[in-house]
């Protein structure tokens, strides 16, 4: 039995995955904003309290082999927090106010690193091996969770629920996604489960029947998520299992198994059997729940159609073609962290490709690229690449069997969150980042510095990390909490109700912006919010709104622009867009009326035969089955 100081921080642990991923609120302007905060509130307390207690911990490295401070992989955050000081250093605009949001995050990434590193250092081979069991009991509760979510919003059953399960609202081509608001990012909480799974089986925690209950209900939630990221994961799970079988070879129940009775899953046969019954039944559960679904009109998403498809990695691959203008635009610090849509819809024509609006390059890679330029994006990569070749070297080259083992674990959660990062973008979500930042605490073998701190200095710099902590987060919830009333305000009573004061300030200023009444005489003073709101989030109806105050503040070839840019968007809804802007040109005075833009702008609005739908385009297209 493990002692009770270890108990009490793996706990916190537990909680930090597991909790923010079960978060079923989710509403505007940050739909995730509840479950990301969550995760920040508890990975901050899981770093005081990791922090704490790993020096009270006698059985590990900490103070006697490696005297080192800090983890050499703290580099990574760090690089890209000078990266963002840089950019300001230089002048480079922040308009939607991301820089700072962005430096706290890898602030606190650091941080967490930094915990779990010293965790692991100060942990006995005993204790190691528990924390690898807390990390897959947490991955693998909160994929069964989230699946049987799924399966009541199957049957649109949340109202029954008590507000535990997530509203699920759209009607056809459905693909359930949990308590995540994202079909894909619960895809890759069921293939972490999975490999949880089988690490929990071969470890003796499992019996077969257990594990092919756990297994099927998981890989039913890949199915309902509609996600080819999830069949992605349910290999790299069978690629582990059949891994952890070659590595058990010759150690009877496997290398760090608990002895405890007979079990077939902890023997190397076993997991060979893991591995196809992982594939067949997916093979088997997708054309089933497919049937299923079309008899008793659940109205899914046809992901095996989409997987012959091609039309998808078109989408992504137009995204990308951004992103790469992008950095051989600003090859050195990138376009900055919150500027990726505005950038990307300068260069509409330059680029010449139809896209959906987006703030992300779905690629990490081609992301850092965009956004950080060579001197970001080098820092960050060779870093990663430096960890991996100690961490194989150290801990799968030189370790015992029990260390190899938890290694191929978390390398294959790393995997995986690294394999969704190349067609979108969840490391940008906190209950993603944090765990994958633990992990590479965790598995850091090697670190830096050898200056002992005295004790004061190490309580206060705890103190003023908790007092940090504490004020961001509680500012960002009270400021969350302000702009969320005025989202969902009716228009009439949202210019009475308060503004947030310092986060989530540029949406609320966009809304206002958005709801002002055009005309001739306040067209000056709405330009400077209405491009503002653009570099936060360019929607059609702000562009169009925009340019129509281009046109009357004495710039109608650029408002004219910014309009021919609406046709390089999937979802531009150009249509609607122009008509509204002949709208405004028919309701003011001709003394005020820009002529040969409206003259224009009324010629395109005919050219249409019927009035297009009207989209909404505020989504940023994540929502595609990556």
């Amino acid at each position: 039995m493990l002692p009770s100081r270890s108990a009490i921080p793996l706990s916190f642990l537990a909680a930090a995955l597991a909790v923010p991923l079960l978060v079923s609120r989710h509403t505007l302007p940050l739909a995730t904003f509840y479950g990301e905060w969550t995760a920040a509130l508890l990975f901050a307390l899981a770093v005081i309290v990791l922090g704490s207690v790993a020096p009270r911990q006698a059985g590990g490295l900490a103070g006697r082999a490696e005297p080192a401070r800090f983890p050499w992989i703290l580099l990574f955050p760090l690089w890209l927090i000078a990266t963002g000081i840089a950019q300001g250093l230089v002048g480079m605009a922040d308009v939607p106010g991301s820089r700072l949001i962005t430096e706290l995050t890898l602030a606190l990434a650091a941080a967490v690193m930094w915990a779990a590193w010293r965790q692991g250092r100060a942990a006995s081979a005993q204790e190691r091996q528990a924390l690898a069991d807390t990390l897959a009991t947490a991955w693998l509760v909160a994929g069964l969770l989230g699946t049987l979510a799924q399966w009541v919003q199957v049957f649109s059953l949340e109202p029954d629920t008590f507000g535990l399960v997530s509203t699920y609202f759209y009607d056809d081509n459905r693909r359930l996604w949990g308590n995540l608001n994202q079909p894909n990012h619960q895809a890759t909480v069921e293939g972490l489960a999975l490999a949880a799974a089988v690490w929990l089986a071969a470890r003796g925690w499992l019996r077969a029947p257990a594990w092919l209950a756990a297994v099927l209900l998981l890989e039913s939630g890949i199915v309902l998520s509609g996600s080819r990221t999830g069949v992605l994961h349910v290999g790299l799970a069978a690629a582990y299992a059949l891994v952890a079988a070659w590595m058990a070879r010759g150690q009877g129940a496997g290398a760090g198994v608990r002895q405890r009775g007979s079990n077939p899953m902890r023997r190397p046969a076993g997991l060979v059997f893991a591995a196809v019954a992982m594939v067949a039944m997916l093979l088997v559960l997708q054309p089933a729940i497919k049937s299923a679904g079309q008899a008793m009109g659940w109205r899914l998403f046809d992901t095996v159609a989409q997987l012959q498809g091609a039309d998808q990695l078109s989408a992504r691959g137009a995204l990308w073609a951004h992103a790469w203008a992008m950095f051989r635009a600003h090859p050195w610090l990138g376009v900055g962290w919150g500027e990726f849509g505005w950038a990307q819809f300068l260069q509409m024509a330059q680029v010449g490709v139809r896209v959906e609006m987006s703030l992300h390059a779905h690629n990490a890679v081609l992301d850092l690229l965009a956004k950080t330029g060579i001197v970001g994006a080098a820092g960050a990569l060779l870093s990663l690449l430096a960890w991996l070749g100690r961490v194989v070297y150290r801990r799968l080259w030189r370790g015992d069997a029990p260390e190899r083992a938890q290694t191929v674990l978390v390398l294959t959660w790393l995997a995986m969150l690294g394999a969704h990062s190349m067609l979108e973008y969840p490391l940008h979500y906190l209950y993603f980042l944090l765990p994958f930042c633990f992990m590479l605490g965790w598995l850091e073998p090697s670190g830096f510095g050898h200056a002992r701190l005295p004790r004061a200095a190490a309580v206060l710099a705890g103190l003023v990390f908790a007092g940090v902590s504490a004020t961001v987060l509680a500012t960002m919830w009270m400021d969350f909490r302000r702009a969320e009333a005025r989202e969902y305000a009716h228009a009439g009573h949202r210019a009475a109700l308060p503004m947030p004061q310092r986060w989530f300030r540029q949406a609320a200023e966009s809304d206002a912006a958005e709801d002002a009444v055009i005309t001739a005489a306040n067209a000056a003073q709405l330009l400077g919010p209405h491009i503002a709101a653009v570099h936060l989030l360019p929607t059609p109806t702000l562009i169009a709104r925009t340019a129509w105050l281009l046109a009357l503040t004495g710039d109608p070839v650029q408002g004219r622009a910014w309009l021919e840019r609406l046709r390089f968007y999937y979802a531009g809804d150009e249509a609607r867009q122009f008509a509204e802007v002949a709208r405004a040109c028919a309701g003011v005075d001709a003394a005020a009326r820009p002529r040969e833009f409206c003259d224009w702008a009324e010629a395109r609005s005919k050219a249409w035969p019927g009035s297009a739908p009207a989209h909404d385009a505020e989504d940023d297209a994540e929502d595609g089955p990556a």
